[in-house]
């Protein structure tokens, strides 16, 4: 019996090594995409350029020479971050509550997996806002308009804009009669019909140098409290049932107001560590509030 060359086991192992290879990933792209379960939570992706919202940030895992949602290779030294829901790539300022450091990040990938958590941050962007040493951060998330819909705009897979032409007709021009006379003289030729050119792509967007990411600034501190959000109604006896529901958290109704739009929030603490907050938000979500998010207010 022939005996197999040293050799040759190797280059087996490396060509099925080859054939197991992911295909490309798809070009730089903007998405959205369609409802997805993360975590046992379901997320619903949609757009929204004047997103603001306060919670709690995490770090993201070690990447492994792999590419974002949007088509992006991932790096722990990009001034990135993950997002369970808004459109990507968007520009947006991460401000940590607790110190005061704010820095623009790209967010151009989904995240965290954790419900508990409302944004996913590089090692690099943690570093630089100083995260607290388990790993967290009270965080405000803004999404920075103006750069946001440029990208979005210019980017494969993009909104486009409507162009509404109006019609245009044929315009006479005619003399008023004079005052006292029995008939209008006949009209005249008609005027050349003039309009408006529509534009054809995005109007150009200067974006300034303190909305590109990597700038770090600072303001004031305002780490506030963590309450678990059970819900938010229009409706204040839904907003009633809730909490009946959750009696045991000894919830509070809070009433709002915005945009004329009444709502009723349902929310349970405020708790002053992340891990106490953790523990209740995860007794909530068993309960059946599958809605239930950590907010810092």
């Amino acid at each position: 019996m022939s005996r197999s060359s040293p050799l040759l086991l190797p280059l087996l192992l490396l060509l099925l090594a080859g054939c197991q290879q992911k295909a490309p990933p798809s070009p730089l792209h903007y998405v959205v995409g369609a409802p997805y379960l993360a975590g046992g939570i379901w997320r619903y992706p949609k757009a929204d350029f004047a997103y603001d919202a306060s919670g709690i940030a995490a770090i993201e895992s070690e990447p492994r020479a792999r590419y974002t949602t949007d088509g992006e290779r991932d790096g722990p030294n990009d001034f990135a971050a993950a997002h369970p829901t808004l459109q990507l790539p968007a520009i947006a300022r991460v401000t940590n509550l607790e110190n005061g450091r704010q820095i623009v990040v790209r967010i151009n990938d989904r995240g965290p997996e954790n419900p508990a958590r409302l944004i996913a941050v590089t090692p690099r962007v943690a570093r630089l806002l100083g995260f607290d040493a388990d790993g967290t951060a009270r965080v405000r998330v803004q999404v920075l308009p103006g750069p946001s819909e440029q990208i979005a705009f210019s980017l494969p897979g993009g909104p486009q804009l409507a162009i509404a032409r109006a019609p245009v007709g044929a315009v006479s021009v005619s003399a008023l009669p004079a005052l006292g006379s029995a008939a209008a003289p006949a009209p005249g030729p008609a005027a050349p019909a003039t309009r408006a050119v529509p534009p054809t792509s995005a109007s150009p967007i200067s974006i300034p140098a303190n909305e590109r990411p990597g700038v770090l600034s600072q303001v004031p501190p305002n780490p506030g409290a963590i309450w678990v959000r059970a819900g938010l109604f229009t409706d204040q006896e839904y907003a009633s049932l809730q909490a009946a529901a959750l009696a045991r958290f000894a919830p509070a109704m809070i009433p709002r107001y915005g945009g004329g739009t009444f709502q009723v929030e349902v929310r349970i603490g405020p708790f002053q560590s992340v891990a106490e907050a953790d523990s209740v938000l995860n007794q909530v979500l068993r309960s059946g509030v599958t809605g239930a998010q950590l907010v810092v207010e």
